[in-house]
């Protein structure tokens, strides 16, 4: 509900906004919950508007993301601020007291629809204060029936823009994911400069946001602060509906704009264990390649519909869960000619070996300087690295022959969702930097195959090349061997432990 009160409380006209929420489960939780929301926004948005109070996530708010907003206030600041701090309180022991039982968190997948409106703000009295306006809140369920397709989040989406198209019919729409938060008020603001702009209004879809996480560790060891775009659409035949509409959007020729402000506009959630983290991305390299080798390829449908750097960037994007393939060959055949002796590549003092050097080191510093350009660390740029590489050969692999599978029939599309709730064990483990496998025995048979594997033919052909005493032929092998260990460490780390603790 955070991210409906973050959104009530935008720095908009009331009257010029509407806040729907979607409820795919049609649960008794969450409209008991909105209606709970609902009222105390009554109390927040007045606060946050007196005071001019940034972080308008409650739950952000009175955490530690928030705290220099609460320095050098008067003391009437700090009691009200105690006094909606209280309400907020019993506003969440509320919903948890009714979603403890078992029979409110029950989703109905065979329902009729059902539309509420909360908050009318074209009722509100004329002489109400400004700082007291809400904008229309809209709970909305739509019909469900198990005969008939849903088209998962892209349906639901398409629902919410019938529904607001009778109610409210606004020419402009934001999307927000549950896990996600406003955390700058003016974010509506900032985007509709755009769009109101003469010179680009015309052909502009939609503005892009960065994806930011509010609950990355230090060491953000699963990579999942990306650097990429977030955006927002509604076309079926993908589930990943945000990226495939931006896509077709560009192939149409209508362009977009992308917004990465000093703060952040919006906040979400990124997963906090390799499980989650592996099934998310599994997920998104499955419809990456179905649309990838569809119809709609970027290399065949969209390279004479957009510029050929364009399309060859789609194009990349799309068909990149390919690189599993090689980096598999590249985990196995190098290492299984090590310990044979047999050389792969030039030796130190060939020419060619300095081009394959200039080659690698290349691509290590775009990494880097990528990395460093945006804030990061050399720790971001170790683990960006090494999750590469543990994605690449596990969750991006599993998404490969996931689409296959759904190509020729053997299985059937289905939404995985993405856990977010927080473990504090989990969390405790993320927070030190130790990697969580509890779940993940799927995606960790060929990191062990491949970790095992690596570290014989490491020893083994580090032994023949002591012996034979052939370290210039052999060096490129070596270091590519013992690169692979330092990679697959935490893969070692995070495996004994838990094996100690199953005994």
């Amino acid at each position: 509900m955070n991210t409906v009160i973050s959104a009530l409380a935008l720095d908009y006209p009331p009257e010029k906004l509407s806040v729907y929420l979607s409820d795919d489960g049609g649960s008794f939780i969450t409209l008991y919950a909105i209606k709970e929301a609902h009222e105390f926004a009554k109390s927040w948005i007045p606060f946050c508007r007196e005071y001019g109070i940034k972080t308008r996530c409650p739950e952000a708010y009175f955490s530690l993301l928030a705290e220099d907003e609460r320095l050098l206030w008067s003391d009437q600041f700090k009691v009200e601020e105690e006094n909606i701090k209280s309400k907020y309180e019993i506003f969440k022991k509320n919903v948890e007291n009714v979603g403890e039982k078992d029979e409110n968190n029950c989703a109905q997948m065979d329902r009729p629809p059902c539309v509420e409106i909360l908050h009318d703000n074209r009722k509100d009295e004329e002489n109400n204060e400004d700082k007291n306006k809400m904008p229309m809140l809209v709970y909305v369920s739509r019909e469900r029936r198990p005969s008939y397709p849903h088209r998962y989040k892209a349906g639901a989406l398409n629902a919410l823009l019938r529904v607001s198209g009778i109610i409210s019919n606004a020419p402009y729409v934001l999307v927000l994911d549950c896990d996600m938060y406003c955390n700058d008020p003016t974010s509506a603001r900032q985007a509709m400069c755009f769009h109101l702009d003469p010179h680009m209004s015309r052909s502009l879809a939609f503005v892009q946001y960065p994806q930011i996480f509010y609950n990355v560790s230090k060491n953000d060891i699963y990579d999942g602060q990306a650097r990429s775009a977030y955006t927002i659409g509604f076309s079926y035949g993908c589930m990943l509906e945000s990226s495939f509409t931006g896509y077709l959007l560009h192939c149409k020729g209508w362009t977009s704009v992308y917004l990465y402000p000093k703060r952040p506009c919006f906040m979400g959630c990124t997963t906090i264990d390799m499980k989650d983290a592996m099934v998310q991305l599994m997920k998104w390299n499955s419809e990456l390649i179905k649309v990838g080798l569809s119809k709609f390829s970027p290399l065949t449908y969209g390279v004479s519909r957009m510029s050929i750097l364009q399309s060859m960037c789609y194009g990349y994007f799309n068909l990149q869960p390919l690189l599993s393939v090689a980096l598999l060959l590249y985990a196995i055949v190098p290492q299984l000619c090590l310990i044979n002796g047999t050389a792969l590549y030039p030796k130190v003092s060939s020419p060619w070996f300095g081009v394959f050097s200039v080659v690698y080191l290349s691509s290590l510093c775009q990494h880097l300087y990528e990395v460093l350009s945006t804030g990061g660390t050399l720790r971001t740029f170790w683990n960006e690295q090494r999750m590469w590489f543990i994605k690449s050969v596990s969750g991006s692999l599993f998404g490969c022959l996931d689409a296959i599978m759904k190509r020729i029939g053997i299985q059937k599309a289905n939404l995985r969702l993405t856990n977010k709730a927080v473990d504090k064990e989990k969390l405790e483990k993320y927070e030190k930097g130790r990697f969580n496998f509890q779940g993940a025995a799927m995606f960790t048979v060929p990191l062990i195959i491949l970790g095992i594997l690596n570290l014989v033919c490491f020893f083994g052909g580090l032994r023949r090349v002591i012996l034979e005493n052939n370290i210039e032929v052999m060096f490129g092998q070596v270091f590519l061997s013992s690169f692979h260990l330092l990679l697959s460490y935490p893969i070692l780390q995070g495996l004994i432990p838990s094996k100690r603790k199953r005994n």
